[in-house]
């Protein structure tokens, strides 16, 4: 074993890439590993291992060198930290080389678990990663979407199987395709190159090399976390929103919901993009030749013109939901916008602008990642299942990377009251990618779906990021077609419906394909935190009479890993239908 000049082991590199799953109880009060199974990456055709306790997995993981892939990390790793903190490992905190029976996580401040490393005591050095942030789907869709022989199968996970249990070839089964499903997937994303910890750094990756590194340093240079900071504050998600109009209300009216066509990168196609260091000038925007793009901070009131649909929605203050957009803002309020916000601003409502705080100036050119979109989107048009699905990943994973938090202060585990907690770190700063690029992918995004929702206004009832949801025949300004970039795709038939709030509604009819309604008609739910098997139970009705659901899971830290405890839920009778926890 090569050993460093400070004493400490250099580790081998690994030379196999797994993917293994967990098998756990149930009980908060016998949480432990009752099967584990594990299959080989880079094989045509692997055997899959398999084992029943902790232990024989933690003797194999202990006699090679490899990435160990698990599809939910965060869950699996929690039973495996659990072992080494039991079992005389220490956690390393540092840049250095970890000595034998050392360990180090990766764990976001928010709670991701993206790796655990641990040197065994045999001096063989093991890295389990995350499989669902290549994949960010659960494994029943994976197989569907690569088009495999094998499917996610059912066992009762709430049985009782005792220490040693002997497992059925049901289990057995099961377990098998819980590790080929998502091997066989991973495999072909990481012969495409994608060999990052996350499908947005493959991303960020492939555009480098297609764009050239140097140029990439030149054209986005790293800004001052300080500068960083202030643009940030521009940064904002989709435009999701259920007309008001319609909101809580069973609507037995015929409509269609229509998509657009890889929304993100249509408009990193075509529209004016920032480059460059920007300059800033105290006061309100000014034109300045060879500046087209600017982000500015102002102090306003406003409110709503009649017939617009409201798009200011008002983060970190008490004084507003931090969830909903403002139709009427009576006290002065001070928000920082990029000039795609401001001039949409402007159009949806009465402002009162009474101070302006200062604006950044940006160079701005349309194409930066036109040869990274033609390559993907050519993919992804002439490609079906697995590498259909890689292509649709690269091209909507690319954008969010610009705007990568600087702060990565992380967490690591320790052992208090006999389970596993994790702890915030030191603060850790790390240079930004180039924040304003995301801040106007998203500006001109928000700026598409909700120009598209006023063009429909008479009809419009509910929108999703992408989505627009029309109680109509015919929709007013939508290019209509199944796959040109930044048209909008016709996705479905209804004829009733509810909105209950963002990311809360359901809808019944047809689904379209190639222009046709297919099948019977469905009934198609979405809200969000509940399990889809869950959503499949909700009827219209459920929305108002109280209802209770079971079969939300929701993972408790115990001794021993982590179990999924039942929570009931019940969508309250009030107009917003906000989801609540029962008991």
């Amino acid at each position: 074993m090569p050993v460093t000049s400070s004493g400490r082991t250099r580790a081998n590199p690994p030379n196999k890439r797994w993917q293994a799953d967990f098998e756990t109880t149930t009980d908060p009060l016998d949480c432990r590993v009752w099967a584990w199974f594990l299959t080989n990456i880079d094989e045509d055709c692997p055997d899959v291992e398999h084992g029943t306790n902790m232990e024989t997995f933690i003797d194999r993981m202990a006699r090679m060198n490899a990435q160990v892939y698990f599809h939910n990390l965060r869950f699996d790793g929690r039973f495996i930290v659990d072992w080494l903190e039991r079992n005389g490992y220490k956690i390393y905190i540092g840049d250095g080389r970890m000595m034998k029976g050392e360990y180090q996580v990766l764990i976001s401040h928010e709670g991701q678990w993206y790796t655990v490393t641990v040197n065994w005591k045999t001096g063989n050095r093991t890295e389990f990663r995350d499989s669902l942030k290549k994949l960010p789907m659960p494994v029943a869709e994976i197989a569907k979407a690569f088009q495999l022989e094998e499917s996610k199968g059912e066992i009762d996970y709430h049985a009782y199987r005792e220490p040693g249990h002997r497992l059925t070839p049901e289990e057995i089964e099961y377990g098998s395709n819980d590790v080929i499903i998502p091997a066989r997937a991973l495999r072909q994303q990481l012969n495409e190159g994608m060999t990052k910890l996350t499908v947005g750094a493959d991303s960020l990756f492939e555009f480098k090399k297609m764009f050239g590194k140097k140029n990439f340093d030149r054209m986005f240079p790293v800004l001052s976390i300080e500068m960083d900071a202030e643009i940030r504050r521009a940064y904002r998600g989709g435009w999701v929103y259920a007309d008001t109009r319609y909101r809580g209300k069973i609507q037995c009216r015929e409509g269609k919901v229509y998509d657009v066509n890889s929304l993100y990168p249509s408009v990193m196609y075509d529209r004016i993009l920032p480059f460059d260091h920007p300059i800033f000038h105290d006061g309100g925007p000014e034109e300045i030749e060879g500046y087209p793009l600017y982000i500015c901070a102002l102090t306003f009131t406003a409110k709503i013109k009649e017939g617009h649909v409201p798009c200011i929605q008002i983060k970190n203050t008490n004084q507003f939901a931090p969830t909903l957009y403002q139709t009427e803002i009576i006290e002065p309020v001070t928000m920082v916008c990029t000039n795609v916000d401001l001039a949409l601003w402007r159009e949806q409502y009465d402002m009162d602008i009474l101070c302006w705080d200062g604006t950044w100036y940006f160079r701005g050119v349309s194409g930066f990642f036109n040869e990274f979109i033609d390559k993907w989107m050519h993919i992804k048009a002439t490609s079906t299942g697995g590498l259909r699905l890689i292509a649709k990943l690269q091209l909507n994973s690319l954008y969010g990377k610009f705007a990568t938090n600087p702060n990565v202060t992380g967490r690591f585990p320790v052992m208090e009251d006999n389970i596993v907690k994790l702890k915030v770190g030191v603060e850790e700063l790390r240079a930004p990618v180039y924040t304003p690029m995301g801040v106007f992918i998203t500006a001109y995004a928000r700026d598409m779906t909700i120009r598209a929702a006023q063009a429909n206004y008479d009809t419009f009832a509910y929108a999703d990021t992408d989505s627009l949801h029309l109680f109509t025949e015919t929709p007013a300004d939508l290019e209509i077609h199944p796959s040109n970039l930044g048209a909008w795709k016709h996705e479905m038939d209804f004829v009733k419906s509810i909105y209950v709030r963002p990311k809360v509604y359901s809808e019944y009819g047809w689904e379209i394909k190639d222009g046709k309604r297919t099948g019977d008609p469905v009934m198609v739910t979405h809200i969000a935190g509940l399990p889809r098997q869950v959503q499949a139970e909700v009827g219209f009705d459920d929305y108002h009479n109280g209802r209770v659901f079971t079969g939300k899971l929701a993972p408790r830290v115990v001794p021993g890993g982590v179990v999924l405890v039942n929570i009931d839920w019940k969508l309250s009778d009030d107009s917003l239908a906000v989801p609540s926890i029962v008991g």
